[in-house]
């Protein structure tokens, strides 16, 4: 369930188009026949950049987003109609997750027929019941995907070369030191357990490779920060398709929830 005529009650982990349909652009993808075109991009992706974009057809900005095809997110984007791109692929062979085809690639993000796929773990459903213990294992390769519509904002110059950053960097690893290492603070690990923490719902990490399982056991200095540990890919109840409300955050209140979850002293 991507797109809910009401409110959901408890959204999957993509998040939810209705936030965007009922609140505007900035909860959300503006995809066709699920939102109106975004008034201020309107059909170009912000950041879109033609050279970084590995399909040979491009994002075409006098058409609007679709969830497929060239246009798309899922399935072959070398194939601009979006049922034709990911024509089969609910009845292939779809393991391992590895991005070797449309089918083993994660959420069956492909990007190209030549060029891999996102790899990862999928939650069996979608995110539903998800814990600390159970839910979507990430890859690097999510940032990746995408950077194919959105690499402009991933340029330096847009980021800054060190902190105060421009723009939040992504693909990092979660640093090994400081208030890093007390990463999810609400949830501590047992007493026992040195240099690990507890998976957050609300702050995910990326993993170095795909694991076996999905696990709770978080791990500064090997861990990494990725797009999707501060936004959701279809739609958010936030402004910028945060996972949390940023306007709430403020530096040097106490909260342990958010941006706090990483940046543990700037709570306190």
């Amino acid at each position: 369930m991507v797109y809910s005529r009401v409110e959901p009650e408890r959204p999957l982990s993509g998040g939810n188009f209705y936030y965007v349909k009922v609140f505007g652009d900035r909860r959300g993808h503006n995809v066709d026949g699920l939102a109106s075109v975004d008034t201020k991009n309107m059909f170009m992706p912000p950041g879109y950049d033609r050279f970084s974009d590995p399909s040979t057809i491009g994002f075409n900005d006098k058409k609007p987003l679709a969830c497929a095809g060239s246009n798309g997110c899922h399935g072959n984007r070398n194939i601009e109609n979006p049922f034709a791109s990911i024509l089969g692929t609910h009845h292939s062979e779809d393991f391992p997750v590895d991005g070797s085809t449309t089918a083993r690639s994660y959420r069956f993000l492909k990007r190209t027929a030549d060029v891999k796929g996102v790899a990862g773990l999928e939650d069996k459903d979608w995110g539903y019941t998800a814990s600390s213990k159970e839910h979507n294992e990430y890859t690097p390769s999510i940032n990746r995907f995408c950077a194919d519509c959105h690499s402009g904002l991933y340029l330096r110059d847009e980021i800054g070369k060190a902190s105060p950053w421009l723009r939040h960097p992504t693909g990092i690893v979660l640093p090994e030191r400081g208030e890093y290492m007390s990463y999810n603070p609400d949830v501590p690990p047992p007493a026992d357990s040195s240099g690990i923490r507890v998976y957050s719902l609300d702050a995910p990490v990326a993993r170095p490779e795909v694991p076996a399982v999905s696990s709770e056991v978080v791990r500064p200095g090997t861990d990494i920060v990725m797009c999707l540990s501060c936004h959701v890919a279809h739609g958010s109840p936030n402004e910028f398709m945060l996972r949390w409300n940023y306007d709430s955050i403020v530096s040097g209140e106490e909260g342990s929830t958010g941006c706090f979850i990483c940046h543990t002293g700037k709570g306190e």
